[in-house]
């Protein structure tokens, strides 16, 4: 019976990551280089210019955020609509969020289809491009540059 259960529970959770986009990870492509190279800033964080859905974002790397956030304007200029409500903890205490997916996300010579995304009311400046894209590249970082790069590089 428990076998039963368990196989019920694995074809349920294949149907999810095949039919609702977003939520497996999202698979990352490349156009002719496979890697990018960044310089840190002055504060010693790392920025790329990139798009959402066609609309062009400025991104800041950000390897302790667990997913791509954006604002709410953003959100609504890139035609981000379905947003599930919810509460994210963050460094400044727990905030509202609703998570929705995008097409596509593009920085560098990399494009990444059916992205989950956090949408924050209050989140101003940047987009933050976090862990649920950048897990699935390979990331070296020292002496103030980043390198960013496809997989098996």
């Amino acid at each position: 019976m428990i076998i039963a259960w368990l196989a019920i529970g694995g074809l349920v959770y294949l149907a999810v990551l095949h039919f609702v986009p977003g939520f497996a990870p999202p698979k990352v492509s490349s156009e002719g280089a496979n890697e990018l190279l960044l310089r840190a800033d002055w504060s010693g964080g790392y920025d790329v210019a990139g798009s959402i859905n066609g609309v062009p974002v400025k991104f800041m790397i950000d390897t302790g955020a667990s997913t791509v956030s954006i604002s709410q304007e953003m959100a609504r200029q890139m035609g981000i609509q379905g947003c599930m409500g919810g509460v994210s903890s963050t460094a400044n205490g727990n905030v509202p969020i609703c998570m929705a997916t995008a097409k596509t996300l593009v920085f560098g010579p990399f494009e990444a289809q059916n992205v989950r995304v956090a949408v924050l009311p209050r989140l101003e400046g940047r987009a933050l491009l976090g862990m649920n894209v950048l897990s699935v590249l390979h990331i070296t970082q020292s002496d103030g540059k980043m390198v960013i790069a496809a997989p098996g590089r």
